[in-house]
């Protein structure tokens, strides 16, 4: 009856965030610092791709492609896997093997999907953003968070097992494990997960909200056949993905290490502390209507600057005001600047919500800083959360990273 129940939820889910056909032409991110909308979009990463770009055919190679932006991102409000190298995938927890090596999802867009116990990190329950930030105690190897009258009750112990009713733990002392329903506990938190063994091709990001390392099979009209982490082949529907970023595409900021950060408010401390390749918030990084993959989500005021690598000839960005704002109903204004060893090149004063700006390929050679500032506009810094979108390091024309 549970499982019955909780399949029933999950489709009446699904039903409700159920994509119109796609008509929206997609945003294709250039490696030569373009973007251009594509009514249609078809290929593969070997032999490369044919979009129709202003009603016309258009070839475009492999390695010109950075990113294909398409519907906006939206978590939906369902348990989800973290992973501890920034993957998560929503879905109604559905089974797992006996022996508690496996957890298996219902995802809306992705179907049903196993994975391995050992690349989770955290099982949350439906509408807790960042679970890894709940900390274990040392020595601790497995927790759950359980729901409290003011914040949670932490209790250590072993996972047994996941299914259709939760997840099957045994607190330390406890004569035997007992099953633990998505509504009682706030996250299952897992010590040392196994990290993944190979850089991925592609980050995804699907309309709601799955962020996860894929490599992309095929893009047909109605479909992009995609391999995840563990070898599963899905054929995802073109009207649910939100963003695929192709990480040879160059150097992107949020994989590198910051040689400086200062964050700070108007007059008082940082509320919401810089996040990679999501919001300032937790959330998927959108703006104008559109999600990437890929970028820096920052609050004002805020610094963050990296040391150029050693192939890079360009840096390229792309920087908006977060849609969050515009659903919170705040009229936030920004300054940005990107700076190349401390001399301005690209800035815009007044930033307002909207389709986001770009800063066009700005040279750089390795040795230099590059740092993505942002300052409060008129007024104070209530809702001046602002997305670096695929800000990256490109090599030359020609030059593969």
């Amino acid at each position: 009856m549970a499982m019955q129940v909780a399949l029933g939820a999950l489709v009446a889910l699904a039903g409700a965030v159920a994509p119109a056909a796609q008509t929206n032409p997609f945003e294709l991110s250039l490696r030569d610092g373009r973007t251009v909308l594509a009514s249609s979009l078809r290929g593969d990463p070997q032999r490369g791709f044919e979009a129709v770009v202003d009603g016309a055919p258009r070839r475009i190679g492999a390695d010109e492609l950075v990113a294909v932006h398409g519907a906006a991102a939206k978590v939906v409000e369902l348990p989800a896997l973290h992973a501890p190298d920034g993957d998560v995938v929503y879905g109604q927890l559905v089974g797992g093997d006996a022996n508690g090596d496996t957890v298996e999802l219902q995802s809306p867009v992705l179907g049903r999907q196993e994975f391995r116990i050992d690349r989770v990190a955290a099982i949350a329950a439906a509408g807790v953003r960042d679970p890894l930030r709940l900390h274990l105690p040392d020595g601790v190897a497995e927790a759950i968070f359980l729901r409290a009258g003011v914040g949670h009750d932490m209790l250590a112990g072993a996972l047994h097992r996941c299914g259709d009713t939760g997840v099957l733990f045994a607190p330390d002392g406890a004569d035997a494990p007992r099953w633990f329903a998505p509504q009682s506990f706030v996250a299952l938190r897992i010590a040392d997960p196994t990290e993944r063994r190979a850089a991925p091709a592609a980050w995804l990001t699907t309309r709601t909200g799955d962020r996860l390392a894929v490599a992309l099979r095929r893009w047909t009209e109605a479909a992009v056949q995609l391999e995840l982490d563990g070898g599963a082949v899905v054929d995802l529907r073109v009207a649910d993905l939100a963003c695929l970023c192709f990480t040879a595409a160059g150097t992107f900021a949020s994989d590198l290490v910051p040689t400086e950060v200062t964050e700070s408010g108007i007059d008082a401390e940082v509320l919401y502390p810089w996040q990679r390749d999501r919001s300032v918030l937790g959330d998927p990084l959108v703006v104008g209507g559109r999600s990437h993959a890929k970028g820096l989500g920052v609050h004002s005021r805020s610094r963050l600057v990296f040391a150029v690598p050693a192939d890079a000839a360009f840096v390229w960005t792309r920087v908006g005001l977060d849609d969050a704002g515009l659903a919170a109903g705040v009229a936030a204004e920004v300054d940005v600047r990107v700076l190349v060893d401390g001399a301005v090149k690209f800035e815009q004063r007044g930033l307002r919500a909207g389709r986001p700006r770009d800063s066009g390929l700005l040279p750089v050679r390795a040795g230099q800083t590059v740092a993505f500032e942002v300052d409060c506009g008129r007024g104070r810094d209530v809702g001046d959360r602002v997305d670096w979108l695929s800000p990256v390091f490109l090599p030359a024309a020609g030059r593969r990273p």
